[in-house]
């Protein structure tokens, strides 16, 4: 019964920080996005965003080759 009453005050006190969980997951943009390393876009290669202490985070795969030989024909 005394646990009881402990947890309830434990409701109100001091809560530990969050921890920052951020999870890279696939993004298809409609509008240009600026990445985190300042490159420029490829026209090809997947495009990633993560919510990282309080905004968005873009980056890009790098293009393999077997996109670039599509690209050329």
């Amino acid at each position: 019964m005394t646990q009881d009453y402990l947890a309830l005050f434990g409701l109100f006190g001091p809560r530990p920080a969050a921890t920052d969980v951020t999870v890279w997951h696939k993004y298809n943009p409609i509008l240009p996005v600026r990445l985190t390393d300042g490159a420029s876009l490829n026209p090809s290669g997947q495009i990633w965003r993560r919510f990282h202490l309080g905004e968005w985070e873009y980056k890009q795969d790098p293009e393999t080759l077997d996109d670039y030989e599509a690209r050329q024909y």
